[in-house]
């Protein structure tokens, strides 16, 4: 399947749909981000506790993952079953995330931050993956 269409040296290139969708996640995960550590800053600075900020600032930032990647990455209309699909996809992908760091960080071979970013990628791809083919599939 193709969608997005470009203009290079005056012809027309069909996207493949999962490209722009990858692409389309990665926009929705950097204002993910931005909107997380916003209001995380902004009830840090109302004297809030870190805890409760970013628990808040997170939740923020989920909200505005489900909405964007339903709506702009995949086209769906965020009914009520894509929200529970949502939280249990979220659920399974942040297990994927932990098994995966509890993995390399107990084989000792690799340093720390290199072990976050391994299972910070394997995150994103299970969570694309299950929201693709899953969560936003049509609606559910």
């Amino acid at each position: 399947m193709t969608r997005g269409k470009e203009i290079l040296e005056g012809r027309s290139v069909a996207i493949p749909l999962v490209v722009e969708q990858l692409f389309k996640y990665g926009l929705v995960g950097v204002m993910n981000t931005l909107i997380t550590f916003l209001v995380i800053a902004i009830l840090s600075y109302l004297g809030f506790s870190p805890v409760t900020a970013n628990v808040i600032g997170y939740a923020c930032g989920l909200a505005n993952s489900f909405f964007f990647n339903g709506r702009f990455t995949f086209g769906s209309t965020n009914g009520r079953k894509a929200v529970y699909r949502f939280l249990a996809g979220f659920a399974l992908a942040y297990c994927i995330n932990l098994a995966v760091l509890l993995a390399l960080t107990r084989q000792g071979e690799l340093p720390e931050m290199a072990s976050q970013a391994i299972a910070m990628l394997a995150y994103n791809i299970c969570f694309f993956l299950i929201m693709k083919f899953w969560i936003f599939d049509k609606d559910g």
